[in-house]
C-alpha cells in the first residue's frame, strides 16, 4: 500500500461520516416536521368519548349529533374472524397463512351477500346501540329535526345470481319508516326491484321525495303511504361515458342511464335537481344546449302536468361544468359546488381531475365564482348559523394515491376560504347549531369549533 493510499483513508472515512451525518440530520428534520404536523392536527381536536368500540366490524358511517345524542347510519360488511395459530405456526408466519373460522368467509360472493345497513343510536355517556339492521350493500336515510321520524332505503344485490338483463346484478330494495325515533319500524309498500334512492323530506316527515339513480323521482304527501312518480323527458336519459357527478365512471353496460349529479330540498318545499347533458333542445329563448348541467326547481305544490312542462325551462344552465352540491341560503341565493370543464371521456376522466369552484347564483344570474386550488376534491356543502359556508372535502395532489380529509370555511360569502387538514376521519359531521365539526377516528369521537 502506497503512502498516498494511507493518507486518503482518513479523508474517505471522514467524507463517509459527514454524508451519513447529513442524511441523519435530514431524516430527523423530516421526522420532526411530520411529528409537528401530526401534533397540529391532534391539538385542534378535543377528545369527547369512545364510541362504537363494541360494534363489530369496526367502521364509521354517516353521523348526526345533537347535544349529547348520537345517531350513525352504517352500511358495513360482515365480521371476518381467524382461527388462532399454534405456537409453532406463530414462529413461522411466512409459512402459515391465517385461516378463517368459517368456510363462507373465503367466498367473496357470500361476504358481499352478508353486508348490512344498520343504524345505531344512543348518547355519548351511555354509548350507542343498534336500532335497525337489514341486508344491503348500500342504502340511504333521512332523519327529522326532532329525531323522531326516520326513513331508510336499502339496496341489496344477490352476488350468487347472474347479472340481470341490464347488466347489473339482481337487486332487491326495501323502504322502512319509524315515527318513534327507531324503537319500532314498519316496511312501506315498495316494488322490490325498483330502487327508492335517497329520501328527502320536509320537517314534518310527511311531505317529501325519493331521488334515485336512473334519474327517477317520486313524491309523497302522506308520509310514504302513496307515491307519485315525476316523469322526466326521454332526452334526459342520456348515455354518458363519464359520471356526471365528477371524475368517476358509470358502469359500462348497455342502456346505462344518466344520474342526478346533485339535489337539495329547500325549506320552502322546492326540490332542486341537477344533471349533465351532452345535447338537449329546450324552450324558445334557451334553444339547444351542449355539454352543460341543467338545474331545475320543482315546487312541492306543483301538479304533475306543471312539472312535466318545467323540464323545457331549467332554472339555470351551466355550460361545461358539473354541479356537485346545491344549498339555498336564507336570503334565497343559490350556493353551488361545481367541477369546471366538459365531462371528459373515460380515459381522460381516469387520470385528469377537473378543478372545483364555488358558484353563487343571485337574482337569476351568476354573481360570484371562487376557483379552488387543484388539490381540492369537494364533498358536501353546509351553511352555518351566521351564513358561514362549510365545505367538507379531500386533498389529493396529482401524484398522491390516497387523499387527506380537509375542511374549507368561508365567512365572506365564498370570496375567500380557509383550509384545514382534518387528518384521518371514518365519519365527519358539521353541527350547525354550535358551528362545530365532529369526527370519528379509531373508535374515538373528537370535535373542534370553527372560528
Amino acid at each position: 500500500m502506497t503512502a498516498k493510499n494511507l493518507l486518503s483513508m482518513p479523508l474517505n472515512l471522514l467524507h463517509s461520516l459527514l454524508k451519513w451525518l447529513l442524511i441523519a440530520i435530514f431524516g430527523l428534520a423530516l421526522l420532526g416536521g411530520g411529528a409537528y404536523g401530526i401534533y397540529r392536527i391532534l391539538s385542534m381536536w378535543t377528545y369527547e368519548t369512545d364510541l362504537m368500540e363494541h360494534d363489530k366490524p369496526y367502521g364509521g358511517g354517516d353521523m348526526r349529533i345533537h347535544g349529547r345524542s348520537v345517531i350513525v347510519f352504517k352500511p358495513i360488511g360482515p365480521e371476518i374472524t381467524f382461527k388462532k395459530m399454534t405456537e409453532e405456526e406463530r414462529k413461522h408466519p411466512e409459512k402459515y397463512n391465517s385461516v378463517v373460522t368459517e368456510p363462507w368467509m373465503n367466498d367473496s360472493s357470500e361476504r358481499l351477500n352478508r353486508h348490512t345497513v344498520r343504524l345505531l343510536r344512543g348518547d355519548m355517556d351511555k354509548g350507542i346501540y343498534r336500532i335497525f339492521e337489514k341486508p344491503g350493500q348500500n342504502g340511504a336515510w333521512w332523519l327529522s329535526p326532532d329525531w323522531q321520524t326516520i326513513y331508510v332505503s336499502t339496496d341489496w344485490t344477490n352476488y350468487h345470481l347472474p347479472n340481470g338483463p341490464d347488466g347489473y346484478g339482481q337487486r332487491q330494495h326495501t323502504l322502512w319508516k319509524s315515527t318513534d325515533g327507531g324503537q319500532s319500524w314498519r316496511q312501506l309498500q315498495w316494488p322490490e326491484h325498483t330502487q327508492p334512492g335517497q329520501p328527502l323530506f320536509m320537517a314534518d316527515g310527511k311531505r317529501g321525495y325519493l331521488v334515485a339513480d336512473g334519474m327517477r323521482i317520486w313524491r309523497t304527501l302522506d308520509g310514504g303511504e302513496h307515491w307519485q312518480e315525476i316523469a322526466l323527458p326521454s332526452w334526459a336519459n342520456q348515455q354518458l361515458t363519464g359520471h356526471p357527478s365528477g371524475n368517476g365512471l358509470l358502469p359500462m353496460v348497455k342502456d346505462s342511464r344518466a344520474t342526478f349529479s346533485a339535489y337539495d330540498l329547500a325549506d320552502d318545499g322546492a326540490l332542486r335537481v341537477a344533471f349533465y347533458v351532452r345535447k338537449a333542445k329546450l324552450a324558445p329563448g334557451i334553444g339547444e344546449v351542449t355539454e352543460s348541467t341543467l338545474l331545475y326547481r320543482l315546487p312541492l305544490s306543483a301538479s304533475l302536468d306543471e312539472l312535466a312542462r318545467k323540464w323545457m325551462q331549467p332554472e339555470i344552465v351551466l355550460p361545461q361544468q358539473s354541479v356537485m352540491d346545491i344549498k339555498v341560503s336564507r336570503d334565497g341565493n343559490l350556493n353551488l359546488i361545481a367541477l369546471q370543464g366538459e365531462l371528459q371521456s373515460e380515459k381522460v376522466a381516469e387520470t385528469q381531475q377537473r378543478q372545483a369552484a364555488y358558484v353563487q347564483w343571485k337574482d337569476g344570474k351568476e354573481s360570484y365564482r371562487h376557483v379552488f386550488d387543484a388539490h381540492v376534491v369537494p364533498g358536501a356543502l353546509f351553511i352555518g348559523p351566521q351564513n358561514q359556508l362549510v365545505l367538507a372535502g379531500e386533498s389529493l395532489e396529482s401524484k398522491q394515491t390516497t387523499s387527506d380529509s380537509i375542511t374549507l370555511v368561508s365567512t365572506d360569502q365564498g370570496r375567500s376560504w380557509d383550509e384545514t387538514s382534518d387528518g384521518m376521519a371514518y365519519a365527519w359531521y358539521y353541527e350547525g347549531e354550535r358551528n362545530r365539526i365532529w369526527k370519528y377516528q379509531l373508535q374515538s369521537l373528537y370535535w373542534r369549533e370553527l372560528k
